[in-house]
């Protein structure tokens, strides 16, 4: 786990630190540790983390069922600033209500002065992680179903069968009213 003080980085010379990250999140599907290049530095009122991280991840295609690797690379941009209670930004003028833009997501600096570099690095990999995951362009499509004797079946017999299945009797009365339509 990776933390920094952020008192030890206001007493550094460049106000700034480089962190080699490598580590082993607890993300099922981490086949290998999270490893990149991150820069922590202090900025107008607050502290940045940027960067770039990456890993290699096992996935499961959702379509075919079969095993693949996939390259996960993740940049990070992320600020904190000290914790202000919504009372106090109340009370120092700020509106109830008003349009969120893009510097306004920040994360708090913790009570304790530390910043959790792992903690941070573990959300942004988890949401960079694909949701829907498939093998790629060439992915064969679902397995086909097996036949009875364990021999998958072929698509023009499947077909056939469907043409041969009896008409489930309580929708019987409903092919009278149609009789041209299949």
């Amino acid at each position: 786990m990776t933390r920094i003080s952020v008192d030890d980085l206001k007493e550094t010379p460049q106000r700034r630190e480089n962190i080699a990250f490598n580590e082993v999140l607890p993300i099922d599907e981490a086949v290998k540790p999270v490893v990149g290049e991150l820069l922590l530095s202090l900025a107008a009122g607050g502290v940045k983390l940027t960067g770039n991280v990456k890993s290699l991840l096992k996935l499961q295609c959702q379509t075919c069922l079969r095993p693949y690797f996939y390259a996960l690379s993740v940049d990070l941009d992320e600020y904190f600033v000290p914790r202000l209670g919504a009372m106090a930004e109340f009370e120092m003028g700020a509106p109830r209500d008003k349009e969120l833009l893009k510097d306004d997501f920040y994360d708090s600096i913790p009570e304790d002065g530390f910043i959790d570099i792992s903690d941070v690095v573990y959300q942004a990999v988890t949401l960079a992680s694909p949701v829907f995951s498939r093998c790629g362009d060439e992915c064969p499509g679902p397995p086909k179903p097996e036949g009875p004797c364990g021999s998958s079946v072929s698509g023009s017999g499947s077909e056939e069968s469907q043409d041969q299945k009896p008409i489930d009797p309580r929708w019987k009365n409903l092919k009278t009213l149609f009789p041209n339509q299949e």
